[in-house]
């Protein structure tokens, strides 16, 4: 074995004949190693600092004193004693079989058996210590900082699925259009016929024509009270009939529309009929009304299936309540007068609470309702026009009347003069085109 790299000149380190009788090489390096570390022993807080020999070696030579244990990952100190062998001979020693890439052996068995050995063994990794393992780790999330993105995840898809449910619904919203032959229509206003009917479903008991007009910002209700006298074929010849004598269902509401066309001088764009039910379960999905109801109400009668019951002052009805709400009309002084000003005031707090951003999800569900359960000639694009209308126009400046009449015997006359045809012309006609006394047919 030789060095290749080496021009270090041994006998100039150290004397050879001061170990000739004792050579290391001849009793086996590992004797003379163990013989002297035996001679002088270091001290017991003293750890010796070089590696303990191999465990091969080791069973070679049984009779060797073996090395206390120690932690490689322990501080390791120098041995304050060491013996002259130590000082001069194991750093030379050493330092010529650190690198074993200087060194070439003409046999593979030349080289050490230990070094065959740890040549097939992988190399073992130093351990870290457990806080450097613990900071190399990365760290979980804390548990509100996941619940916090959770419901931020949460919130940014609920606003996304409203933006998307605004624009489908303005897509789709188109304005509704009445007969072309009555000459050139408003782009931004429309006029609808609402129809309520009775506990029989026969008879509207609630008339009311409503004006939508987004060039103006305004809203209007005009009610047409049900004893209204009409020109009509049928006996009495009041308008809450014509509905069930012509059949009820579409052809009731053509008629219908045809007698309000003679009392107003046009005929509305569409109509809406809701019955009973309807309109309880549309209260209901719609989260109820808060109202000042004006007096005390209590009325029964089994024959109807009737029973109102309601205290005066604020409160929220739910659909039942407002049903009987809109129904009653034996306490009032006027009778059906008194009654249809306070369906007409329900309408208005109704639509102010109904109408609103907070209630946009509930739009599609209340559509639905509308357009499945009740009767009507519009499609779901009106109903969406005119939500849009009454949320952009709003209810503050809401403009609220009944037709001007007188009686005659058991009728409701209309009184129609200049203020009347006024007050159509300049809150109702969704026409370009003035009513004139030409258009009306009243009954007299």
């Amino acid at each position: 074995m030789r060095n290749k790299n080496s021009d270090f000149d041994e006998t100039k380190f150290f004397d050879f004949d001061k170990y000739e009788e004792d050579d290391p090489y001849e009793r086996g390096f590992a004797d003379k190693l163990y013989d002297d570390y035996a001679a002088d022993e270091p001290d017991e807080d003293d750890s010796y600092p070089y590696p303990a020999a191999p465990a091969q070696q080791q069973n070679e030579y049984p009779n060797a004193r073996r090395q206390r244990k120690i932690n490689p990952y322990q501080q390791v100190y120098t041995p304050q004693k060491k013996n002259k062998f130590q000082q001069e001979y194991i750093p030379y020693a050493q330092s010529r079989f650190d690198d074993r890439n200087d060194y070439e052996f003409d046999d593979e068995y030349d080289q050490p058996e230990y070094d065959r050995d740890r040549a097939d063994t992988p190399r073992r990794l130093k351990a870290e210590p457990r806080s450097a393992r613990q900071n190399c780790e990365p760290q979980k999330p804390k548990k509100k900082h996941r619940i916090l993105g959770f419901f931020l995840k949460l919130i940014l898809t609920l606003i996304i699925l409203l933006l998307l449910t605004i624009l489908i619904l303005h897509l789709i919203a188109k304005p509704p259009k009445g007969n072309e032959n009555l000459g050139a229509h408003l782009d931004e206003s429309c006029t609808i016929l609402l129809a309520g009917t009775d506990e029989s479903g026969d008879r509207t008991d609630t008339i009311m024509l409503m004006n939508v007009n987004r060039s103006s910002g305004k809203i209007s209700l005009m009610s047409i009270p049900r004893d209204t006298k009409v020109n009509s074929t049928y006996t009495p010849h009041k308008i809450n009939i014509a509905y069930g004598v012509n059949g009820k269902g579409d052809d009731g509401m053509d008629s219908l529309m045809d007698y309000v066309s003679d009392c107003v001088g046009f005929r509305p764009d569409g109509y809406i009929l809701l019955e009973l039910d309807v309109f309880v379960d549309l209260v209901n999905l719609l989260g109820g009304v808060d109202f000042n109801v004006p007096m005390d109400m209590f009325y029964e009668d089994a024959s109807q299936d009737l029973f109102i019951d309601l205290k005066e002052g604020l409160q929220s009805l739910n659909g039942e309540e407002a049903m009987g709400l809109v129904r009653y009309r034996y306490g009032y002084s006027d009778a059906d007068i008194g009654r249809v000003s306070v369906q007409r005031d329900f309408m208005l707090s109704a639509i102010d609470q109904w109408v609103s951003w907070k209630n946009i999800w509930k739009a599609p569900a209340a559509f639905a309702l509308l357009k499945s359960k009740s009767t009507t000639d519009l499609s779901v694009g009106n109903f969406v026009w005119i939500a849009e209308a009454l949320l952009s126009c709003g209810t503050d400046d809401m403009y609220m009347t009944t037709v001007p009449f007188y009686f005659s015997g058991e009728y409701l006359i209309i009184d129609a003069g200049d203020n009347y045809l006024n007050t159509i012309n300049t809150y109702f006609n969704p026409y370009s085109e003035n009513v004139s006394w030409d258009d009306l047919y009243i009954a007299y």
